[in-house]
């Protein structure tokens, strides 16, 4: 898959970093000293939230183009019948390009121009329709990722440590859990950023308490942590999705235009 989504990722996480790295050198002497840097706080978690929103609507472009264009290369190719439901600008493909495939990302690019992917439920109506059935998001991958070495016990409710010194009973058990934590758990990182956009994180009388700089740079770990799992998964598996549809290795290659 095009390098292109997570590129733009790290550079809006390290944007993210530089703010928060900001706030936390302000001063704190006076009551608006502090609200500045409660503000500038919210900034952070405001772009990190941001940050993944666009890089999921980058990603499903990116799937979504190569697909069609695959099939433009190879017409052999046979597209599941859910591509067709896909609806494309008719105007981005009509338009004239240097590049015939590349009216297809142009395409997708207008139609994800104005969506946002603010949920894990949206992620995986995105994008599961691409993976293997036991390879889906987000059951498919939880044995993987609770095990990973950058997993926090905040995430899943159990450390890596733990998880992988577990019977394979203990851990279908764990895994059930785990699944409940992580969704709850990004549930609020993403309620928390609408609170912020659209009532100044003040979904009652007054602003929700911010001060921690720590509790901020465990959201912009933990949106990295979700970004990174997903590209190599959406990675690896859409390439298993070409194959599966007839592609040859040449077309799969040529996908990552």
């Amino acid at each position: 898959m095009p390098a292109t989504a997570l590129q733009h990722f790290a550079e809006d996480i390290s944007r993210t970093r530089a703010i928060l790295a900001h706030a936390e050198s302000l001063a704190t002497a006076t009551p608006s000293d502090r609200t500045l840097r409660s503000d500038l706080l919210r900034s952070a978690w405001m772009f990190a939230v941001g940050a993944l929103d666009a890089y999921f609507c980058d990603a499903y472009t990116d799937v979504v183009a190569a697909s069609v264009s695959s099939k433009s290369r190879q017409k052999s190719m046979i597209l599941p019948a859910f591509v067709a439901s896909i609806k494309f600008p008719i105007r981005a493909i009509l338009e004239e390009y240097d590049n015939t495939n590349w009216r297809w990302r142009m395409a997708a690019r207008e139609m994800m121009e104005r969506e946002s992917v603010l949920s894990l439920t949206a992620v995986e109506n995105l994008f599961n329709k691409f993976f293997r059935a036991e390879r889906r998001f987000f059951g498919g991958v939880l044995h993987g990722w609770i095990a990973h070495p950058e997993a926090k016990a905040r995430l899943f409710g159990v450390t890596s440590s733990t998880y992988s010194a577990m019977t394979p009973k203990d851990q279908d058990a764990a895994r059930r859990g785990a699944r409940k934590q992580f969704e709850g758990h990004f549930r609020d990182l993403f309620q928390r950023r609408h609170d912020c956009i659209h009532n100044c994180d003040r979904p009652r009388t007054r602003p929700q308490p911010l001060k921690a700089a720590a509790q901020v740079a465990k959201v912009v770990q933990d949106v990295e942590f979700l970004v990174r799992r997903c590209d190599e998964h959406i990675d690896a598996e859409f390439r298993q999705f070409l194959a599966d549809t007839g592609c040859s290795p040449a077309t799969v290659l040529a996908a990552n235009y």
